[in-house]
């Protein structure tokens, strides 16, 4: 089994999360394409952010947007904090598609690796 496959997408997270000065050298598409076609839909990315969401979010059910460490405001970054400035792990799966969107920047309908790995930067 590769070893991408047996990290997962909490493991490219850790990968991208731990490293930020290599932040740009991680690729999490290995990660997030779950069928290996070297694009990621948006079934998968909506997959994506909920496994990165377990693992950055440490078990935590909301995050306050504007003291979240560097990784977890890359992953919210597009969802819209509740009135007490927290974000959830249901309001980033709900935003998935929308922040997909706003990912996909050649409006094909997939990701691919610069999309995605852009979209997980705090913008």
């Amino acid at each position: 089994m590769a070893f991408s496959k047996i990290l997962g997408a909490a493991g490219a997270v850790f990968l991208f999360a731990a490293a930020p000065a290599l932040a740009q050298d991680v690729d999490v598409m290995q990660y997030a394409d779950s069928n290996g076609d070297g694009k990621v839909t948006v079934e998968e990315y909506g997959a994506f952010l909920g496994s990165a969401w377990d693992y950055l979010a440490q078990g935590a059910e909301k995050v306050k947007a504007a003291t979240a460490e560097p990784q977890v405001k890359g992953l919210i970054s597009g969802v819209t904090p509740d009135a007490d400035g927290n974000v959830t792990k249901a309001a980033l799966v709900a935003a998935a598609p929308a922040k997909f969107k706003a990912a996909d920047k050649n409006g094909d309908g997939v990701l691919d690796s610069a999309e995605l790995n852009a979209s997980m930067r705090a913008n």
